[in-house]
């Protein structure tokens, strides 16, 4: 099977890019042959995988998007291949299959507010053309949540959303934990993302704070964020807190933590939810994350993220006390590539 697979950085080098590079590699290992359409490969050569660079375009972003497509569409129509499958993470035109990573751009806004710039008209024509493209027989949010917000903004496109395919992890927990004993009187609360306010740090500064009160031990990592950017958030009363800037080294971070808190205003997937499971890290996370759909028969929790502190502050401290060994996420990359073999089958 020929497979061409699109996405402007190829590499581990972002959430959308790594799922690509990802799916790529065990693709290959499928059988497929593949050809790798992007701007730049981040990544060493992979022996038997034909790169074609296409060259980086600098900003503003919705007019680099637009002159990679048109490279792209270039390319395809200069080198014809009847029987291959077209994967793309980006938004073009020429694909059977397109993985859709993000939200739908300015979703909930009035229609007028889409037409009020050059930027707004691009990125909704650049949107609408993925979804109704000549060629495009599939479309795979990475979550079921973000297929349901893509059908109420284009309910035109239904007919092709389909069934998400969620991002597989890449971590391993050296040894399967036993049962975690928090202390009564404290633990630690992880959070991490660069993108904050999104995410939901100042509501998880909240529910520790009002969790110190009944565990005053209690502490507080958060990752991916630059020490002087969040610092007013942080009161001259706040101790026990931590803030680590970048972190390199993922598994170490949650292995140092006895909870991960994520009540994002809205996520389209939140891959940090999966990978504190794969690290048996128990998760509250907000409804509005698509990884809520994988806590199904875990011991974790989501909340609407509106829903009060105190509930979440309840919910908090009870899985913190929660002793039994917490469900390990199983999902790994072949299987990933397995859905996505399946479903070219079904369009050839």
């Amino acid at each position: 099977m020929n497979v061409v697979q699109i996405v402007k950085k190829f590499g581990p080098v972002g959430g959308m890019e790594e799922y690509a590079y990802r799916v790529t590699q065990e693709l290959f290992k499928l059988g497929c042959k593949i050809t790798v359409l992007c701007e730049k490969n981040y990544t060493s050569a992979l022996k038997g995988i034909n790169f074609i660079e296409l060259g980086e375009h600098s900003k503003p972003r919705w007019l680099s998007h637009y002159r990679f497509s048109k490279k792209v569409n270039f390319w395809m129509t200069a080198n014809p291949q009847l029987g291959r499958i077209v994967h793309s993470h980006e938004r073009q035109a020429m694909h059977h299959v397109s993985t859709f990573h993000t939200t739908p751009f300015n979703l909930g806004k009035l229609r007028v507010a889409r037409f009020l710039s050059l930027r707004n008209f691009f990125y909704e024509k650049l949107e609408k053309r993925e979804l109704l493209g000549p060629n495009t027989r599939a479309v795979v949010p990475v979550s079921n949540l973000l297929g349901n917000l893509i059908r109420v903004k284009h309910p035109e496109a239904a007919e092709v959303i389909k069934k998400a395919i969620h991002p597989g992890v890449d971590l391993r927990l050296p040894v399967a934990q036993s049962n975690r004993r928090v202390p009564h009187d404290g633990g630690t609360i992880g959070f991490i993302g660069k993108e904050w306010k999104r995410k939901g740090l100042p509501k998880a500064i909240r529910i520790w704070r009002e969790l110190k009160k009944i565990r005053p031990n209690l502490k507080l990592k958060v990752a991916g964020i630059r020490p002087g950017v969040v610092s007013h958030l942080i009161e001259k009363s706040d101790t026990d807190v931590e803030i680590l800037g970048f972190v390199k080294d993922k598994k170490s971070f949650y292995l140092s933590i006895d909870l991960l808190l994520h009540p994002a205003k809205l996520e389209a997937f939140g891959m940090v939810i999966s990978e504190a499971l794969c690290m048996q890290v128990p998760v509250i996370c907000s409804s509005e994350c698509g990884a809520s759909e994988v806590l199904l028969n875990t011991s974790c929790c989501h909340l609407p993220e509106g829903q009060s502190d105190e509930n979440w502050v309840k919910s908090t401290d009870e899985i913190l006390g929660t002793q039994k060994p917490h469900f390990q996420f199983p999902r790994k990359w072949n299987k990933v590539a397995e859905e996505y073999k399946l479903l070219y089958e079904k369009i050839l």
